[in-house]
Parts: structure tokens; C-alpha cells; sequence
């Protein structure tokens, strides 16, 4: 029997053998409408939706994110234990960023001190480094004046009351503050007719022109009259911005200005007061000028020296009314000082306000 079948099988070679197969599975279609499953088809369809399932998994993953990691808390930002990390760092990662932040911070700092020094060592301490025609500061000089209260800067309004004291205490002792600088006479020289301090320019051995108070004293517009608040004679004192190198040009004969044709003198800044409109001109009342020719020219050019005093003029209110708000314009008169309104160029305005009445006591509560 076993003789019989190896008989039979040998007569098949592994070519017949696939042919057979074949046959069999032609039949097997035909006859049930789909085919059989070929073992190595079998095994390639399985391998197939295998790697199906798995990147179908990988897709709902990525797509539907159900296998995202859980958000990090803020307490774990701050902490996180497993990680160990603190805002999100190790130790060394912060180790390493605090080494390089302070290399950096000191390149920086030693690169703009650096800088500074090389600009410093470019600037005069004693003359600005752009002045004159052309640039912010200008040639033309502009006008101050004094008592300005420095606790109210943004007011012009000089106003007290005859019968309170108090209420003119703040002029006067402002006023003093601004006199005080005169009292220093160190460094400073005794100038006759005809002297100035143009030496200042080329010789730095020099001193600058004193400048003297006595003709305010004399005129009531010292310190001891209180300025004339007291009075009811306010005074204020008119003058110049400080112009490195700048000096008076005189008028010629003929085109002295109208208003100040009887008191200008040559060398000099004249010092104008008139109100601001037709009613304040109406009441301003008499002014009287101290000294009458205004500002002395000897006392230019102005020099950066710690001991240069400043030269000024007193305008002096004789007449001014009661109870009235009067809108006072003064203006400075040098051939090289121009007048603007608009910029207010060398002009300055303020307000008097000269009450006269018994003080209203405030009830203690």
C-alpha cells in the first residue's frame, strides 16, 4: 500500500504539483464565486492589517489626541518633581543661564561706561558744546523775572494784601533768596566807567565786575523796605538769560525806540514796562526804573565763572491801583535783542494783583 502511494506522489514533480494547484483553485472560484485564501496571500493580507491597525492607531492618536500627554500645571512649572525642574529648568540649565547673563550684563555695562567716558572726555563743562546763531539756544537773549514762587511755577500772578502781611511774606523772602548771591564778593573786582568784563573771554585769571545792590537800597527796593510790598510798591527785579559770549549792541542815534528814547543809554539794555492791553495800560500807573538807563552793559559778556554775578534792574510799580488785576508786559531794548509775541522773545509778562482789605478769619472748627 505505502509502495503504491510513493509510486504515485513520485510521479509528480513540484512543477506538476503547482499546476495541480492551480487547477484546483480555478474550480474552487467557479464554482463558490470567491476564491480560496492562498497561504501566502493569507499570510501577506494578515501582515497588512496588521500595520493597518497599528498606523490606524497611530492616526487616532495624532488626530484625536488620545494619546497626548496631560497639560503641565502651574504648580508643576514651578516644581516639578519628576522632572526636577523649577520654571521649567534644572539646576544646571539655570546654573548655566545665570553664568551667561552675568558675563553679559558686565560686557554691556563696560561697553556703555566706555561710551560715556569717550563722549565726557568730548564736552567743555564750561561752554555748551552747541551755541550760538542756528541752534536750539539762539542768540537772543530772553527776559526773567523775580519774585518767581517756586512752589507755584506754573503762576505769573504776583498777589498779596496791604493789611496781611503774610500774604507778601513769600515775595520778600524769595526776593532775598535771589539778592543772597550778591553778598559773595570773593573773586569778583570793583569796575569804574568805561571797564566790563570782556577780559573774562581770554584771560582766565581775571575776575568778573561786582555788582553792586546800593541804588536798589536807595530807591526803596531793598530789603529793608521789604521790596516795597509793604508799601504797596512792589518791586520786581528784570533780567537777562545767561548768553555765553553775548554782549549789548548799542542803538544809533536815530533809531532809538520811541519808548525808551529818554532813558537809553549807550552800553546799556533798557528795561520797558507797559500793560498788556489798552485797559491794563490805562491802569498800570507809574513805573519808575532802577536804574533809569536798565541793565548795565559792563557786566558783559557772560562767562561761565562760579563767582560771575548777574547784572539786573528793579521796575518799581508807584501807582499801581487797588483791588484790580493789571496784566504788566516788560521788554528788554538792544539793537541785537528781537521781540516776538508770539514766542515771547525778549519779552516777559506777569500779573499784579495789589489787594487792599481786612483779611477774612478762618473760623476754628
Amino acid at each position: 500500500m505505502l509502495s503504491a502511494l510513493n509510486a504515485f506522489f513520485s510521479t509528480f514533480s513540484p512543477s506538476r504539483l503547482s499546476i495541480l494547484f492551480e487547477i484546483s483553485f480555478l474550480l474552487h472560484k467557479t464554482k463558490f464565486g470567491y476564491p480560496p485564501v492562498h497561504p501566502k496571500q493569507k499570510q501577506h493580507t494578515d501582515l497588512k492589517m496588521t500595520n493597518h491597525a497599528v498606523n490606524g492607531e497611530e492616526n487616532k492618536t495624532l488626530m484625536n489626541g488620545e494619546a497626548k500627554a496631560e497639560p503641565e500645571t502651574f504648580g508643576q512649572f514651578l516644581y516639578n518633581r519628576e522632572k526636577g525642574t523649577v520654571l521649567g529648568r534644572t539646576g544646571t540649565s539655570w546654573c548655566q543661564i545665570t553664568v551667561f547673563y552675568i558675563i553679559f550684563y558686565i560686557f554691556l555695562s563696560a561697553f556703555f561706561v566706555g561710551c560715556l567716558a569717550i563722549f565726557l572726555r568730548t564736552l567743555d563743562p564750561k561752554v555748551p558744546r552747541f551755541y550760538g546763531k542756528g541752534t536750539i539756544i539762539g542768540v537772543n537773549p530772553g527776559v526773567g523775572y523775580q519774585p518767581w514762587l517756586k512752589e507755584n511755577p506754573d503762576s505769573t500772578l504776583i498777589k498779596f494784601n496791604l493789611q496781611d502781611s503774610k500774604t507778601w511774606e513769600p515775595y520778600v523772602k524769595q526776593l532775598d533768596l535771589y539778592l543772597s548771591k550778591y553778598q559773595n564778593t570773593n573773586e569778583t573786582r570793583d569796575c569804574g566807567v568805561g571797564d566790563n568784563n570782556g577780559a573774562l573771554e581770554t584771560d582766565p585769571d581775571t575776575y568778573p565786575c561786582r555788582f553792586d545792590l546800593t541804588p536798589f537800597d536807595k530807591a526803596n527796593c531793598g530789603a529793608k523796605d521789604q521790596y516795597g510790598f509793604k508799601s504797596g510798591k512792589p518791586c520786581v527785579a528784570v533780567s537777562l538769560n545767561r548768553l555765553i559770549g553775548w554782549r549789548p549792541v548799542d542803538f544809533d542815534g536815530n533809531s532809538v525806540p520811541e519808548e525808551i528814547k529818554g532813558r537809553y543809554k549807550p552800553g546799556s539794555i533798557t528795561i520797558n514796562c507797559e500793560g498788556a492791553t489798552s485797559f491794563d495800560k490805562e491802569h498800570l500807573g507809574k513805573v519808575k526804573y532802577v536804574p533809569e538807563s536798565g541793565i548795565d552793559g559792563r557786566y558783559y559778556p557772560y562767562v561761565f565763572i562760579p563767582s560771575y554775578q548777574q547784572p539786573i534792574a528793579m521796575v518799581k510799580f508807584e501807582t499801581i491801583p487797588r483791588n484790580k488785576l493789571v496784566i504788566v508786559e516788560c521788554r528788554a531794548y538792544a539793537l541785537n535783542i528781537e521781540h516776538d509775541i508770539s514766542t515771547r522773545l525778549g519779552m516777559v509778562y506777569f500779573e499784579l494783583f495789589v489787594e487792599d482789605k481786612k483779611p477774612v478769619a478762618i473760623p476754628v472748627s
